[in-house]
């Protein structure tokens, strides 16, 4: 428990240092998804910061290790998840794979680029779960090409009740490194975020898809 406290105050604090998370509670933003959020999480900038990347790999293998994850492959989500999956495999010594999002248009038109997974146990890994349907669709794909895709592990998750459900219905295990209401409850801590902000943040990840209507809110900014 002591150590895990450690490795969480590490991770939350690498997370908003370097500006990985953005709070906007007075600018909320509309993500792909159309889903309206006052945080905004980038763990791509985490790459261009050597020892907080490291801090994040190494705290991940250990999560694997708490977990007792098994797995032959790990896989990354074409995008941000694609460098955090391939560093981990390299520190854990196992192959390493992505999945696109879209199958190709040349070639064997396949969405799964590395090695055959038919047979094969996939951890997959995200850089952040908010509604999760990028991850689902790599996990129908892989599963199309004949993998066994029981686990996957993320930075960050906003912990979305209509997300778990998603994945449950597909007997999928999420996991984050940290649970986000940590990391709300660090940037107060170091002055990054007023405890009525947080607040305001504990409410939308209570309620993320009711809250702007129900605080007659509208979104300053599209995801890109």
């Amino acid at each position: 428990m002591f150590k895990s406290s450690i490795a969480d105050n590490i991770l939350a604090e690498h997370l908003i240092n370097n500006g990985a998370v953005s709070f906007l509670t007075k600018r909320p933003m509309r993500l792909k998804s159309g889903l309206i959020t006052p945080i905004y999480v980038d763990n791509r900038v985490l790459t261009a910061c050597p020892e907080a990347w490291r801090d994040i790999l190494e705290t991940m293998a250990s999560k694997v290790v708490e977990l007792s994850l098994q797995f032959d492959i790990v896989a990354g989500v074409e995008g941000a998840g694609v460098s955090h999956a391939a560093a981990l495999a390299f520190r854990l010594n196992r192959p390493s794979i992505f999945v696109r999002q879209s199958a190709k248009t040349y070639g064997n038109k396949s969405r799964v680029e590395g090695c055959s997974v038919k047979g094969k146990r996939i951890l997959l890994i995200e850089d952040h779960i908010s509604t999760g349907l990028s991850l689902l669709s790599a996990v129908e794909a892989l599963k199309a090409e004949g993998a066994e895709v029981t686990d996957c592990l993320a930075i960050t998750s906003f912990g979305i009740d209509e997300t778990r459900k998603l994945f449950e219905k597909e007997n999928v295990r999420c996991h984050e490194m940290i649970d986000f209401r940590k990391v709300l409850e660090k940037a107060v801590e170091i002055g990054k975020l007023s405890g009525d902000e947080k607040d305001i943040l504990n409410d939308w990840l209570a309620n993320p898809w009711t809250w702007a209507a129900r605080h007659a809110l509208t979104p300053s900014d599209n995801e890109n």
